[in-house]
């Protein structure tokens, strides 16, 4: 009895050997199956998004291409103009007029002097957009005329928000863990006699509030302050909504 039990044990041995074999190499397809599918959905989706940026571009490169095109014709139109000698002054009053007004609106690069502030993060900190709104407004009140912040141009319609990981400003994403700086153009006489020495007490104020260990904060008067202009890329420059009043 005990001869013919010894013989069946190596059967079944065998046979768990087996399913345990088996098991482990089902296992193991199925994993190498798994990482084959993810892999192929974040190359489709790396895929899928690199085509949709490219679209994108093609896009904005036609919308400046036409009008380049159109800007180029009247160009030519107002050179023939001139040369034939209408319009005349009328014609250089309207231009200046017009340079005038892009100047406010950003839409051309200005400078003179002015003050900036660094926002620079402490380890592990991120900066919040609040921050950056409270020096803006300050700026304002204190009679900036232009501004910008990592060189995007200030305007009306300039949004400044902040996410998870970054702050978005004129739709351009900037990581909240990187040096923000923030230029203007304020009246000149004041700079030194009052408006570093007040931006100094807001940089206080706000060290307090939030720590001295999460954002260091300096105020520079500049003897001269470049603002590019606003880029036409830039969501706040679309008017393509705006029609006039008659």
């Amino acid at each position: 009895m005990n001869d013919k039990k010894d013989a069946r044990n190596p059967s079944k041995l065998s046979r768990y050997v087996t399913v345990v074999a088996v098991g482990l190499i089902v296992g193991l397809v199925a994993a190498l199956l798994m990482k084959t599918l993810n892999a192929s959905a974040v190359s489709d989706k790396s895929y899928q998004d690199l085509q949709n940026s490219i679209i994108e571009y093609q896009r904005k490169n036609e919308e400046l291409n036409n009008r380049n095109v159109h800007l180029y014709e009247y160009i030519r139109e107002l050179e023939e103009d001139l040369a034939s000698g209408k319009g005349g002054e009328s014609f250089l009053r309207i231009v200046e007029e017009k340079e005038q007004y892009a100047i406010f609106a950003g839409l051309r690069a200005v400078r003179n002097k002015g003050v900036t502030i660094t926002l620079t993060p402490m380890s592990g900190y991120k900066i919040q957009d609040i921050v950056i709104q409270q020096f803006v407004n300050e700026l304002s009140a204190l009679g900036a005329q232009a501004m910008s912040i990592n060189d995007e141009r200030k305007v009306a319609t300039t949004e400044i928000r902040a996410n998870q990981d970054s702050i978005i400003i004129n739709g351009v994403a900037y990581s909240r863990e990187s040096p923000f700086e923030i230029k203007a153009i304020v009246p000149p006489a004041k700079i030194d006699t009052y408006i570093v020495p007040y931006l100094e007490t807001v940089a206080g104020n706000l060290r307090a509030q939030i720590g001295d260990d999460a954002v260091a904060i300096t105020v520079r008067s500049e003897p001269s302050v470049t603002i590019p202009a606003l880029e036409e890329d830039r969501i706040a420059y679309q008017k393509d909504l705006l029609m006039p009043v008659e």
